[in-house]
């Protein structure tokens, strides 16, 4: 990716000759600007291609960065919103410690199951566990619940296969399904076999599928619950998942659960919707640092493009005397710099949108793939793609308000005279 970016910059200057020879030969008439600024303006960009092309260069660099961290940003959170739709379908979460499933949870056990059965419009209860196990001496987590009592219920997004089929051979006790992250770092797939430690022994278990799951990228093995008791021994849950019946009071459910039982158990209880908000919170506070990039790559175009008017209109500035001298104003000469810097923008901002798109595609589906393990879909960022071509181009225009107004001002001898 770093050639095919240079490589773009090397063909800058080419390209805004060609974007310029186009310009003239369409005779494209901008809106309150007559024929010949246009021309000037752009002519401007033909004569000192080199001077032109590292600004555009150092604009296409930035807007591509800048286009990449969006739209890695935005499919990071399409991926995972739509992860956590198809993972966690449940309804209510109940948990003790924690809200969610993890180190800093208490485990609970098995005698609240039949009360929480009871309470009305309570559909299907399951139980989860997740405990940290090693493989091939590496951190994994090992992850069961009762497959056969949630499935008419539950998805499972995978990675290839069919999650219900996958589901319904879990429940069956036919075998595990691993993560991604499993198989890309362990190198194992469907029907291979799988060695895990537990307290009985070293047990074989088949692969029948393999699942995404953005929660850890050290890799999961998920199980029914009836295998996980039998080899692991342990009775323990760290939540209960509930679906209600449709058209239940979800309030009314929470509020029996805490009334109930919230204080005995210490008790914490999330809802579907209250899960997807803290998923996007931790998102936003992850990618803070790249928001911070993005700035610095904006101010840095900006600036690139303020030392390049300025240096063209130092360079003409004996031109510009001779505009002034035979007619022209002061406000056709602003807008003259004003649309060379417009130009740069736009040709910039197209570039930097094409390269950006590649840079992108290939971050998201390959890079973040070979880097974690996980696949993550590619979110085209529609709205950032608009806004950054019209952003390049308006932010351009106004960094060539200092310039343009240094040019029109210069008084006509001097700029004659000057050499």
């Amino acid at each position: 990716m770093l050639v095919f970016l240079l490589g773009l910059a090397f063909f800058c200057p080419a390209m805004i000759g060609y974007a310029v020879s186009w310009f003239w030969q369409s005779a494209l008439r901008l809106p309150g600007m007559s024929w010949a600024e246009a021309r000037l303006a752009s002519d401007s960009l033909r004569r000192n291609p080199v001077r032109s092309g590292i600004t555009v260069a150092t604009m296409v660099i930035s807007l591509a960065a800048i286009f990449t961290i969006a739209a890695f940003v935005n499919s990071v959170r399409g991926s995972l919103l739509a992860w956590v739709d198809q993972m966690v379908t449940a309804d209510l979460i109940v948990s003790s410690g924690a809200r969610t499933a993890g180190p800093r949870n208490v485990p609970l056990r098995e005698d609240l199951l039949p009360a929480l059965k009871e309470i009305p419009g309570v559909k299907i209860v399951d139980l989860y566990r997740l405990i940290r196990s090693s493989y091939l001496g590496k951190p994994i987590l090992i992850e069961s619940f009762s497959a056969q009592e949630s499935a008419p219920v539950r998805t499972l997004p995978m990675a290839g296969g069919d999650g219900m089929r996958a589901l319904k051979e879990m429940g069956e006790g036919k075998g595990v399904i691993i993560s991604e992250s499993f198989r890309s770092k362990f190198g194992k797939g469907t029907n291979d076999t799988v060695d895990l430690v537990t307290p009985s022994g070293l047990i074989a278990f088949k692969v029948i599928g393999v699942y995404i799951d953005y929660s850890s990228d050290s890799g999961s093995v998920l199980l029914d619950r009836a295998l996980y008791k039998k080899y692991w021994q342990d009775e323990l849950l760290d939540a209960f998942d509930l679906w209600l019946e449709p058209g239940a009071d979800q309030q009314r459910v929470i509020q029996t659960i805490r009334e109930n039982y919230g204080e005995q158990y210490q008790l914490f209880i999330s809802t579907h919707r209250e899960l997807k908000e803290s998923v996007v919170r931790i998102m936003e506070q992850s990618f803070v640092v790249n928001y911070a990039v993005e700035i610095v790559a904006i101010v840095v175009a900006i600036f690139s493009v303020i030392n390049t008017l300025l240096a063209s209109v130092l360079d003409r500035t004996r031109e510009i005397g001779v505009l002034r001298a035979i007619g022209a104003t002061q406000a056709q000469v602003r807008r003259i710099v004003v649309l060379e810097a417009g130009w740069m923008g736009l040709i910039g901002g197209v570039l930097g949108l094409f390269a950006g798109t590649v840079m992108a595609y290939h971050h998201v589906v390959y890079n973040t793939k070979e880097l974690t393990g996980w696949t993550f879909q590619f979110y085209y960022p529609y709205g950032v793609a608009i806004f950054s071509v019209f952003a390049a181009v308006i932010l351009c225009l106004l960094a060539g308000y200092g310039p343009a107004k240094r040019a029109a001002s210069t008084p006509i001898v001097t700029a004659i005279g000057y050499e």
